[in-house]
């Protein structure tokens, strides 16, 4: 009658499911034909019989009529349309941690996260205040309660646990997005959120695996390769999955660019698995490539920190950031890309 799961998972298990599990000819389906269920059984040669005649997949939905289905994990959003094409049900997404525990859910309209009031009391920073933060670390950022928030703004939550909880004041490092302050329909004076993301200096993939400065830095240390200079942030490809896109800088002398990109992501990548475990999973659970390279001249990186006042941040820099950095070359000869 109900699921419960992150949402990445849930995603990729249905559409393996559907792609290779219901078939009228697969495993799957003759183990399912084989229950006791009357109504499974209806519903799968009903499926079959319809999948058959107009040559197309049996999605989930029309095996199981769920009842409900609650998604959480860093990146909902991209995955909750292909969610309720499998299902035929929007999924209720609901938002927890371990330091907060669980403290929001969905309306029942789905229009935005509600925050518990009895299990935490909450302080929001907003985005300005945190990037001053994140660039002048001396630098304390102002916070605000929940009825002093602005709708549309983004803000990074603070947490203080009530019922005897051991956190007070704590940045949970969770980013999100106030949509009204009130919502009739629903009967609520209190504001909706949606989540957004982790904080910048965190590469937070599909829920799996937290990717930080340290943890790139000990990834090219250990594959021992003429990385001079690099930053990184988050993407997401055609299908809305996220990956890790990670621009680097070669020692000419000693690399090929012409030959490197596949050697330097087989590379790399064998060392963050090393590094993190759960990095792994991504691929064998998932089918996520969590990791794309790009590879720019000598000197760009250096070249764009000096028109700014202070360098760039190596994780998640700003997406104007990038676009400014990928202006300063053109390519040429294929991939290749040489300073204007």
């Amino acid at each position: 009658d109900h699921i419960i799961g992150l949402s990445s998972v849930i995603s990729y298990s249905s559409e393996l499911i559907v792609t290779r599990g219901l078939r009228s000819d697969s495993t799957i389906t003759i183990k399912l034909l084989s229950k006791p269920s009357r109504r499974t059984r209806f519903n799968l040669m009903k499926a079959c019989l319809r999948s058959a005649f107009k040559k197309q997949p049996i999605y989930t939905k029309d095996i199981w009529n769920l009842k409900g289905l609650l998604c959480s994990g860093t990146d909902s959003n991209a995955y909750r349309d292909k969610i309720e094409r499998y299902w035929g049900i929007r999924p209720t997404e609901i938002f927890g941690g371990t330091e907060p525990t669980c403290i929001g859910v969905e309306t029942w309209r789905r229009n935005g996260l509600v925050l518990f009031p009895d299990v935490c009391f909450y302080e929001f920073i907003p985005e300005t205040e945190m990037e001053k933060n994140l660039d002048d670390p001396s630098y304390v950022p102002k916070s605000y309660l929940i009825n002093e928030l602005v709708e549309g703004e983004t803000y990074e939550l603070v947490i203080s646990n009530f019922k005897g909880g051991a956190f007070m004041r704590y940045r949970a490092g969770d980013l999100f997005r106030c949509l009204s302050l009130t919502t009739p329909e629903d009967g609520l004076n209190i504001p909706t959120f949606r989540y957004i993301d982790r904080i910048p200096p965190i590469i937070d993939i599909a829920a799996f695996t937290r990717i930080t400065e340290r943890t790139v830095e000990d990834a090219i240390r250990l594959s021992k390769l003429s990385i001079t200079d690099w930053f990184a942030c988050k993407q997401y490809d055609a299908e809305k999955r996220p990956y890790m896109h990670l621009f680097i800088e070669l020692d000419t002398t000693q690399s090929d660019i012409a030959f490197s990109k596949e050697l330097i992501t087989e590379q790399l990548g064998i060392y963050f698995r090393y590094i993190d475990s759960d990095y792994k999973d991504l691929k064998h659970m998932l089918g996520i490539d969590p990791l794309k390279i790009t590879i720019l001249p000598p000197g760009t990186i250096a070249a764009y920190n000096r028109t700014r006042e202070k360098p760039i941040r190596r994780i998640n820099p700003g997406h104007y950031v990038v676009t400014d950095i990928l202006r300063m070359v053109r390519p040429v000869e294929g991939e290749e890309l040489v300073c204007r």
